[in-house]
């Protein structure tokens, strides 16, 4: 009896041994899921201490992997349903908050310029000539226009009632027509209107500008690298005269080119005043140029006799 006994806890001792061994060997099967046998075969090569350690942190980590997925799923399920968790509220209030945060700060930036440019001192800094500190559109409107203007007038009204709307999608013009006919007073009367959205703007003669880029390019090339940013981030832009500087060399041309191209792709807004129709631009200019500015600007004709010397406005150009 004994004997049978010893047997029947020998087989017992021995079944346990064998299943802990299957689970040992079905763990550590698992605890080397993903691995490629180069890297099973390093890890069983190493000390078990180590080993263990290392497969313990890989667990871990898989384990943290798999709640960031469940939670993850659980956050879409919920948005499926309308179900809102605590995570999604903080979340919420964290975006309100970063949006008042930033609405606040737009509204400071708005008054800043504002203040800086409603003046003569900042108008004259913005590059407005001092005849046209005055141009805006409704004292154009007061002195009366011939009715050839009336059609551009009409649609620059309509731009300026949506300034902020056109400087956000980049969207400008192109004002055409002999000298005298208020295309420089229109494009001023533009960035007076910016100004009082607290929208910054710039005007530049388009002559003067490839003249000073040149020198600064030679002279100082730091005081060169912030005028072509500042150039092509402004938000609105006046060229004034485009075309008046003729068959400039290459390297010269390639200024305006370069500010032209990075206010296309940034959506930047210009307003360009020429004496050349769109057809005398296109052969002055190369069609990677005109691409843009067709695609951008909405032209407008003045078609009309020049109106200097006579009593229609007292700024004239």
């Amino acid at each position: 009896m004994n004997t049978e006994n010893s047997i029947t806890n020998q087989k017992g001792y021995d079944d346990s041994l064998t299943e802990n061994s299957t689970k040992h060997a079905a763990n550590a099967d698992s605890s080397y899921d993903g691995l490629s046998q180069d890297e099973v075969r390093r890890l069983q090569e190493m000390a078990p201490e180590l080993r263990d350690a290392l497969l313990r942190l890989r667990r871990n980590i898989h384990s943290r992997q798999q709640e960031q997925e469940q939670e993850a799923e659980t956050r879409e399920l919920n948005k499926l349903l309308g179900v809102k968790t605590p995570h999604d509220a903080v979340e919420e209030r964290n975006a309100k908050n970063l949006q008042a945060a930033m609405a606040e700060q737009a509204r400071r930036d708005r008054e800043a310029v504002k203040k800086k440019f409603l003046c003569q001192q900042g108008l004259t800094e913005a590059g407005i000539p001092r005849l046209f500190h005055s141009a805006t559109m409704e004292n154009i409107i007061r002195q009366g226009l011939p009715e050839a203007l009336e059609y551009p007038r009409m649609r620059i009204c309509s731009y300026l009632e949506n300034i902020e709307k056109c400087c956000d999608l980049g969207t400008g013009l192109i004002l055409t027509g002999p000298c005298g006919t208020l295309k420089t007073t229109f494009a001023c009367s533009i960035m007076l209107e910016a100004f009082a959205h607290g929208i910054e703007a710039r005007f530049e003669l388009v002559m003067s500008m490839l003249d000073r880029l040149v020198m600064l390019e030679k002279s100082n090339k730091d005081e060169y690298c912030r005028t072509m940013q500042k150039l092509c981030s402004v938000p609105i832009l006046v060229l004034d005269d485009l075309g008046a500087e003729g068959h400039h060399a290459d390297f010269v041309r390639s200024k305006l080119e370069q500010i032209i191209f990075q206010r296309h792709a940034n959506g930047r807004a210009l307003i360009i005043t020429t004496n050349l129709s769109p057809a005398g631009l296109a052969k002055l200019y190369p069609g990677r140029i005109m691409e843009r500015l067709r695609e951008r600007c909405l032209v407008l004709e003045h078609n009309c006799a020049s109106l200097r010397g006579k009593n229609v406005f007292s700024v004239i150009a």
